[in-house]
């Protein structure tokens, strides 16, 4: 028999939860508990796949995950297990992700600046402004991931200070620049804006 991994405590009964391959499903099935989700529960909303790495994080309780939504924005919401008509499945807070923390003003468009998995982007990229951050922009260079507040420094000021790897290991801060075109950019030289 085929060793699963175990994700997480089952809400039912709080025996194991294991990957099932096309659903995620209780241990204790033989002793009644019918907890189960399918990995596709939320495709039809955007979401092609639950992974196991995000039902880990379902188990222990709400999570932020991305939405394809039908106008094509990608949005963000909380998303979380509960039992609706005797069935658990995941539950969306639909009103909380209508509400995006806005960072700042794009600089292409003057719109609404907002957090995306993978950036900090333009609300009105579905219009077609491709203004954005993206928050790997200094990873290649040995820094760390952008985080929030990187990007509102860059969008009210147009500069913020990042921490990258010399070629020899070292760790030097460098200015990054507010980038119209790329998003941002390192300044290497430290020159003025």
């Amino acid at each position: 028999m085929q060793k699963r991994a175990k994700l997480g405590r089952c809400p039912e009964c709080g025996e194991a939860v294991v990957d099932r391959g096309e659903f995620y499903g209780c241990e204790g099935w033989r002793a009644g508990c019918d907890f189960t989700i399918s990995v596709y529960a939320l495709a039809s909303i955007g979401h092609y796949r639950i992974s196991p790495k995000q039902m880990r994080k379902l188990l222990k309780g709400p999570v932020r995950m991305s939405f394809n939504m039908s106008s094509g924005v990608e949005r963000l919401f909380t998303v979380e297990l509960k039992k609706v008509e005797e069935k658990w499945r995941p539950w969306i807070d639909f009103e909380a992700g209508s509400e995006l923390e806005v960072l700042g003003e794009c600089p292409l468009c003057g719109a609404d600046v907002v957090e995306s998995p993978l950036s900090y982007g333009c609300s009105r990229w579905d219009e077609g402004c491709e203004f954005a951050i993206f928050k790997n922009s200094i990873k290649r260079f040995g820094g760390k991931m952008l985080s929030k507040q990187k990007a509102r420094e860059l969008l009210s000021t147009g500069v913020t200070e990042v921490t990258i790897r010399d070629f020899d290991g070292s760790e030097k801060r460098v200015p990054l620049l507010l980038d119209k075109d790329f998003g941002c950019r390192i300044d290497f030289k430290g020159e003025e804006r």
